[in-house]
């Protein structure tokens, strides 16, 4: 082999070759990966705005609200990517949707999924509710055209071996910005949720703020009102005293006041039950007796066209007022029973827990974790909204007509509940019901 030959094939020539190879290489499946995760990033974005389109639809396809779906999809528009969107009901027909650039929606709901085209990608999701499926959404995305696919890999083979070194600096550089990027994506998302539950806790702090001033707030006019209702009851029987028995219409007025000091000073009691300033009598008793014993006034008070069920399986005790809780299990199933004004069933139930953690609802700060009795009244009622529920407790907050409730049912059952340290949740759903959770700490000696 000739002098020349071998200058051209010595090892660092070859090394270098090798080299170039080996970078035009790891270009071309560098470029077939990132064309993978580009599919798959598109794929999960248009995935994401579909579950989001699903999420804000699906009352608009359970109550067949053909505007309020068309109003979500053509919110969509403003995406240049998307070509088209529908929305379909749980019959797999097209409720709403909107296309443009020569697209067309399919007639009826395509199956769950991705599905590619040559230009473009389907993707195709369920609208759930309660993990019902009630519907279908369908979004049409372009993808990158294939001119623009063969000019990016002519270019970048093109660049592999022009500079092959470059290529391998950029390479490490693209490695070490992909790394740093991941990272500061955990180092993002950790700080999102972070702040997710700091608001999530700034809000129940608030919350639990404004219930304590609101009921600092009752407790005090309460008292001061009760007194004034106390000075007139006593001027009352005086006058009632002085006058005699023979007190003719005289006295029918003064009974007739004293009826009315007598319901007034009861509503006292239920603002001051609220305000956790109410004075209490606890007994150690069994919520599954108590609510066995209930269960014929239940029936009586709800009426005929409510069913009652009973699944009372709490073995503990607790310490509460009797009266007191007699009182909120009566009124937690009138409140069930006024949900549900066409009839339906309430369920009562009582079941031995122990929470390491606290419920929804329920502060971190103030739980304290351990054996529990739960009270639960469920009903099959109008349910309530999120915007409702918050506010259930709040005193004086009804949606009730005018006349028919005074908002303070929830609001002094909540205030005993807390006065006798347990617990209360509300979980409801429209159109689904309501269940009321009532957990009172169980009895030491049994726990």
């Amino acid at each position: 082999m000739s002098a020349q030959g071998r200058q051209i094939w010595n090892p660092s020539v070859v090394m270098a070759l090798a080299a170039a190879a080996m970078l035009l290489a790891a270009g071309v499946l560098m470029a077939i990966y990132e064309e993978r995760l580009y599919t798959a990033q598109q794929v999960k974005n248009i995935r994401e705005q579909a579950q989001i389109l699903a999420a804000s639809v699906t009352a608009a396809i359970v109550f067949d609200d053909r505007r309020a779906a068309q109003e979500y999809v053509e919110a969509l528009a403003a995406n240049p990517e998307l070509q088209a969107a529908g929305v379909y009901d749980g019959e797999a027909h097209l409720l709403a949707g909107f296309s443009r650039g020569g697209a067309r929606l399919p007639p009826a709901a395509p199956p769950e999924g991705a599905t590619f085209g040559d230009a473009f990608m389907d993707i195709t999701v369920r609208a759930s509710q309660n993990g019902t499926a009630v519907g279908t959404v369908m979004l049409r995305a372009v993808t990158e055209p294939i001119e623009r696919r063969y000019a990016r890999y002519g270019g970048l083979i093109l660049l592999v071996t022009m500079g092959a070194l470059v290529i391998a600096v950029l390479s490490f550089s693209q490695n070490a910005l992909a790394r740093r990027a991941q990272q500061l994506s955990i180092v993002n998302t950790r700080l999102q949720e972070e702040m997710e539950e700091r608001r999530k806790t700034e809000e129940a702090l608030r919350q639990s703020h404004k219930m304590e001033a609101v009921g600092q707030l009752s407790g005090g006019i309460a008292h001061d009102f009760n007194n004034l209702i106390m000075i007139v009851k006593g001027n009352l029987r005086l006058l009632k005293r002085r006058l005699g028995p023979d007190a003719g219409q005289a006295g029918t007025y003064i009974a007739s006041a004293d009826e009315a000091l007598d319901r007034a000073a009861h509503l006292t009691q239920r603002i001051l039950a609220f305000s956790r300033r109410q004075p209490l009598t606890p007994q150690r008793v069994n919520l599954s007796t108590l609510a066995q014993g209930l269960s014929e006034l239940i029936r009586h008070s709800v009426g005929e066209k409510v069913q009652i069920e009973m699944q009372l399986t709490a073995r503990g005790f607790i310490l509460c007022d009797v009266n007191q809780m007699e009182n909120v299990i009566l009124n937690l199933a009138i409140n069930a029973r006024d949900a549900m004004p066409d009839g339906g069933k309430v369920m009562v139930r009582t079941r031995d827990v122990t929470l390491d953690a606290p419920p929804p609802e329920v502060e971190g700060e103030s739980f304290i974790p351990g054996a529990y009795v739960a009270l639960s009244v469920s009903d099959t009622g109008v349910g309530m909204p999120e915007e409702v529920r918050r506010r259930a407790v709040d005193p004086f907050f009804t949606t009730k007509p005018l006349g028919k409730g005074t908002g303070l049912g929830l609001s002094m059952t909540f205030g005993f509940v807390r006065q006798s340290g347990g617990y209360l949740t509300i979980d409801s759903t429209p159109g689904k019901g309501t269940t009321v959770t009532i957990l009172m700490p169980r009895d030491g000696e049994d726990a």
